[in-house]
């Protein structure tokens, strides 16, 4: 009591928190996932003080043989990914999480998982079950069915609360995702699916919708009639590394235009939603995923650039080409980079280009959105070269906004010269920005899907992927290549500066 006291007094008022108690199942507890991202971000939630006096973390995997080599194990992954771990913190957490060999295949586990959750619940009473499918995708809905078979999702309830979460991929095309969406509905209501796009929790991410409705100054103009173009580039500096067999089947157009392009250009060209509620939002995303999936494509020819990054040699150090990574055929033609030039046909967007690229092995990685306006300037000024204004929203590395303005140069006749008015978030002193698994981590718990896609979303990004790879073949799209570490094919720029424009990266 007294303790719960002292951490209720010392709560940040402007911070989530999570305030029942639950039963956190990890799936894949063994896997890079967990290592990297889950236990890191369950690490930094306790440290924050969020979590509840009372949980269970409770990790499924094979790979070691006991509680205290695992934690071991999570303790010397957390210990490469932070400077420094607080031992107290570090305890605080590893005793509520609980290794359980468990494989798969093997029925006996789940019926072992079932008892043991029994137990769990019986002494304390969890208020609900979080599911996390941290693994390959082609066990996402067997796990599901083995949940349901072996009565999992009720243990301990007298209704079943019981969520699910999986990661991206929701399949590989439209008919695969429908497949998978079929079993897990079956099993789980909608409400209780959570379909993580790690993008969505990022920062600059949720600061898009903020942006655009709390700032007359753009709200005003979020339109056709002032904005000229909107570029979204989500450029990776990396090659694929030890992903190459899922890549090769992926490309660029499954791994980052499906789903964090498409989530991000929502957001930015979406109406504005009435009330900010999962579902309201959900529903305007939906719509604009849907004229997406309309579009005929017919001369997406002329506007398409596909590209594979080839070999470069980089400071005396050769780069391979993607067809001499692992695991990724001597004559792949799949697509690293991608540059695509779209429009929506509606009343706010009618005419205004919107430019999407994403690559790997660009020469620096960087994610951003980039809204330009039109030169809307006074008759006066016309005679001289005036920049447009243009508003940068920094997604990573830099986290932040910009936005370039005009003003008269210091003691010059007038000249009209560019300035920029900067807000960098992640240069704030002693701002550490939350990593995006421990929001989306929070909101799952709280039951909070705004930062989640739902199967509508999901469904026509699909349509609209699977027009585009349908189209491309068609008509043969021709994939340029262009040397690791550069700013992707030439042929990207062109596109842009066939309309008088320039990529703003």
């Amino acid at each position: 009591m007294e303790k719960n006291l002292i951490n209720n007094l010392v709560k940040d008022k402007d911070q989530k928190y999570i305030e029942n108690n639950f039963q956190f199942i990890l799936f894949g507890g063994t896997g890079d996932l967990a290592h990297n991202k889950i236990i890191p971000a369950f690490y930094n939630l306790a440290a924050k003080n969020i979590l509840p006096p009372n949980y269970n973390l409770i990790a499924t995997g094979r790979r070691y043989e006991n509680q205290a080599e695992y934690l071991q194990a999570l303790y010397n992954s957390l210990k490469a990914k932070k400077e420094t771990i607080d031992d107290k913190i570090w305890q605080s957490l590893s005793d509520k999480i609980e290794y359980f060999n468990l494989s798969f295949t093997n029925d006996d586990d789940f019926i072992k998982l079932k008892k043991f959750l029994e137990d769990k619940s019986a002494a304390e009473k969890p208020s609900n079950r979080i599911f996390y499918l941290a693994t390959a995708p082609g066990f996402f809905a067997s796990l599901a069915q083995k949940l349901e078979k072996f009565n999992l999702l009720d243990v301990g309830f007298s209704k079943n609360k019981s969520r699910l979460v999986i990661e991206k991929p929701f399949g590989h095309d439209l008919e695969s995702a429908q497949e998978l969406n079929k079993n897990l509905t079956e099993i789980f209501s909608e409400k209780n699916i959570f379909r993580i796009d790690h993008y969505l929790g990022k920062e600059m991410i949720q600061d898009i919708m903020v942006i655009r409705l709390t700032n007359p100054i753009f709200r005003a103009i979020w339109n056709k009639n002032q904005i000229d173009n909107i570029q979204i580039y989500l450029n990776e500096s990396e090659g694929v590394k030890d992903r190459g067999k899922y890549y090769d089947d992926a490309g660029v157009i499954k791994d980052m235009f499906q789903n964090h392009m498409l989530q991000v250009l929502s957001l930015i060209t979406m109406e504005e939603p009435s009330e900010l509620t999962a579902a309201e939002i959900s529903q305007k995303k939906v719509a604009v995923f849907k004229e997406l999936a309309d579009n005929d494509l017919s001369n997406i020819d002329e506007h398409i650039v596909r590209g594979q990054y080839d070999s470069n040699i980089i400071n005396e150090q050769e780069i391979k080409s993607y067809r001499d990574e692992d695991e990724i055929p001597a004559d792949s033609e799949t697509a690293t980079f991608l540059a695509l030039k779209l429009f929506l046909n509606n009343q706010r967007w009618q005419g205004v280009p919107i430019y999407l690229k994403s690559g790997k092995r660009l020469k620096e990685k960087e994610a951003t959105i980039a809204i330009e306006f039109k030169s809307n300037f006074h008759n006066a000024y016309q005679n001289q070269q005036i920049e447009n204004n243009l508003l940068l929203i920094k997604i990573q590395p830099d986290e932040g906004v910009s936005l370039r303005f005009n003003t008269r140069k210091p003691a010059s006749n007038n000249k009209i010269i560019p300035v920029n008015m900067e807000f960098c978030q992640s240069c704030q002193q002693f701002f550490n920005s939350p990593e995006n698994y421990e929001v989306l981590i929070t909101d799952m718990l709280n039951g909070d899907k705004t930062l989640f896609t739902s199967w509508e979303e999901v469904s026509y990004s699909w349509k609209f992927i699977d027009k585009i790879q349908q189209k491309t073949t068609e008509k043969s799209i021709k994939l340029h290549q262009y040397p690791a570490l550069s700013n992707g094919p030439e042929a990207a720029q062109q596109l842009l500066a066939a309309d008088g424009r320039k990529w703003w990266d």
